[in-house]
């Protein structure tokens, strides 16, 4: 027994119940056992399967958006041209740059391209007399992306080309395959 002031205090703190029982364990007996860990792994596991898609899907989707976008922004620049009384052969819309689409104008119908033509063209008006041209984007991958576009009239359409509807993410338009009006009663809309 160790004898001395300090020493009893030790002693008296060695003596209690709670310090035995600390220094009894070893180390390494505290924490997190083995099932434990294997159950926040599954977990995780679970979470990340069913979060995944859609955050694999945020970036496309964003590209068929802004697609989506840049053909009404085509479309209404060439009514304003119209409607200042630009209508002329040579009055153009200014092009968006996207890295999946392509954007240019014809009178052809919006179902005809399947790609964008080698010297694609952005006039506003063409015919005679001069009349609105149709606005179109299409994918550049075009099992991925639907394609859009806006007559003459204003009518927004599209056409997915994706007949078997194996898109991995849910943009663009309804209606596998055929062209869409929007109207409100449709179905078929761009979402």
């Amino acid at each position: 027994m160790i004898t001395g002031y300090p020493m009893n205090l030790l002693n008296t703190y060695l003596a209690k119940p709670s310090t035995r029982k600390a220094l009894s364990k070893k180390p390494g007996q505290e924490g997190f056992s083995l099932i434990e860990l294997v159950v926040v792994i599954a977990v995780l596991a679970v979470l990340t399967a069913i979060a995944l898609p859609n955050f694999l899907g945020v970036s496309d989707d964003a590209s068929a958006r802004a697609a989506q976008q840049a053909v009404i922004t085509g479309f209404k620049e060439c009514q304003v041209k119209k409607a200042r009384g630009e209508v002329t052969s040579t009055a153009a819309f200014e092009p968006t740059v996207l890295t999946d689409f392509g954007v240019f104008s014809d009178s052809s119908a919006l179902t005809t391209h399947a790609a964008v033509p080698s010297a694609p063209t952005y006039l506003c008006f063409s015919g005679s007399p001069l009349a609105l041209n149709n606005i179109h984007i299409v994918p550049k991958e075009t099992a991925k992306f639907p394609r859009f576009g806006v007559k003459a009239d204003g009518t927004k359409v599209c056409n997915s080309g994706d007949t078997a509807k194996t898109k991995t993410f849910n943009i663009g338009c309804d209606g596998a395959g055929a062209v869409s009006t929007f109207d409100t009663g449709s179905t078929n809309k761009w979402r």
